[in-house]
Parts: C-alpha cells; structure tokens; sequence
C-alpha cells in the first residue's frame, strides 16, 4: 500500500511544487486531475513525476454519467480524459454517476446510466485503461448496494471500484464489507474522515470522524493490495501534512511499509 494525496486542491502550487510537498512529506503518490493541466501537459507531468520517483497512480474525471441530454457531450468528454490519461501512462481513471436532471425518474436513470456506463467502460478497455467508479453520498450511485446494482447491471471487466471509505461510510455502508466482498474490484482509494450521525452525516478533519482506518489499513495489508490511498479535500500544504501525518502513523502504529 502507498499513502499519497489528490493534488488538485492545491491551486496555488504547480506540478513540482505538488510533487516536491509529496516527497517531503515521505509519501509515495498523487492522484491528479484532468483539469489541472493548464501550461504543462499530461506528458510533461508524467515525466516530470518520473524525475522526481513520484508514482501517479491514477487520474480523476467525473463525468455525467446519468445526464441523458449530456450523453453525447460525456462521451466527448470521456475521450479527452482517456487521451490525457494515456498521456499520462496511467492505467486508472476515476469517474463518478453525479446527479440526474430535475425531475427525471430514477428508473430513466437507471436505464440510461447502466448503459452509459458500460459504454465509458468498454472506451476504457479498448485504451488499456480500468474505469474506477467511485459511490459519493453526494451522486445517484451513494451507498454499496446501489453500486452493487450498478457493476453487475454493467457486468465489464473494466468496470472496477475506486474505494473511499468516507464515501461508503457517510452514505451508510460499511467499508470494510467492500474489501471483504471485492479485494480484486478495487483499484486505488481516498483517504478523508467522516461522521455518520442523527442530524449530522458529514466529513470532517481526517483522523477527527469515525470511519475505522486501522481497521481498514489492516485489512488492506491482510488482503496483499498494492493499490495507493490518496489523502482527499485538501487545499492548503498544512491539510496534507496533517492528513500525511494521521495515515503515516496509523501505518507505523501496525507496523506496516509502504510498497
């Protein structure tokens, strides 16, 4: 397991200044975004991560999966962020559904996302790349069971989990249920912290909410994945030095190294 950080939230600084705060700190990845590339490209940054032995280990690109007037536009979309990826040398992309338009029933959405989404999957094997959808509390795929419905409705062997425990755990599902059930579905993860609460179902600073991250790095050791966890929601050095900080000794606490 690596312990990294998303660098997209950190708008004040470039690429080498995102990958040097990572060095510094003894973390191993990053997980950018598509957006992020402004003056530098994706080859650039690829090779300038090479220089410094950073590992990128995935890209995210949410994509409207569940907008059936946006289908054309998300298909556009999804082969720009397949070609940046590429240009990248990244074999992970990460998307989530987001949200319907107003008024449109849940079964509509249902019947086109499941489509739309093993549509993006297939774009994604035909360019070597794994599709990892990740379930939000804030998107039409929320909790495990309505990701559950949506891979086997998918049924792609591209079509992989992007495993976030806040996610999961503040939309009610039980992280550790998804290891348990698919350790060769996953492919990377977030680390951030959540509450799941009467009245307050929320995230908070990492290492002040519930979700079990000892648990979950004990699980993820016992399992043998070499997938990376990318500290997520930070905009400032200090958030990531302190995100860096709580998974770096839940790691030293068990006595586990990063890969």
């Amino acid at each position: 397991m690596k312990i990294g950080y998303r660098t997209p939230g950190l708008r004040d600084l470039d690429f080498r200044g995102k990958f040097e705060l990572c060095h510094e700190l003894g973390l191993k990845s990053v997980e950018v975004h598509v957006r992020e590339f402004d003056s530098e490209s994706p080859e650039q940054v690829r090779d300038l991560a090479g220089e410094m032995g950073i590992a990128i280990t995935a890209m995210s690109a949410a994509t409207d999966l569940a907008v059936p007037s946006r289908f054309d536009e998300t298909i556009t979309i999804c082969e720009e962020n397949i070609a940046a990826c590429i240009g990248l040398g990244v074999d992970v992309i990460f998307t989530r559904s987001m949200w319907p338009e107003e008024g449109v029933p849940q079964a509509e959405t249902w019947n086109h996302l499941v489509p739309a989404t093993r549509q993006m999957s297939q774009m994604c094997a035909d360019a070597g790349i794994k599709l990892g959808f990740e379930t939000d509390h804030g998107c039409f795929i929320d909790t495990l069971e309505r990701c559950e419905r949506l891979m086997e409705a998918v049924d792609h062997e591209s079509f992989y989990y992007n495993f976030d425990p806040a996610n999961f755990y503040i939309g009610g599902s039980d992280p550790m249920v998804v290891l348990e059930r698919y350790p060769d579905r996953i492919v990377n993860g977030h680390i951030k912290d959540g509450v799941y609460q009467h009245g307050r179902r929320e995230e908070t600073a990492i290492g002040e909410g519930e979700v079990p991250y000892r648990e979950i790095f004990a699980k993820i050791n016992e399992l043998g994945l070499d997938i990376a966890m990318n500290i997520e929601h930070v905009s400032t050095a200090q958030a990531v030095t302190d995100g860096a900080e709580f998974a770096l000794g839940v790691l030293d606490e068990l006595g586990i190294a990063q890969s």
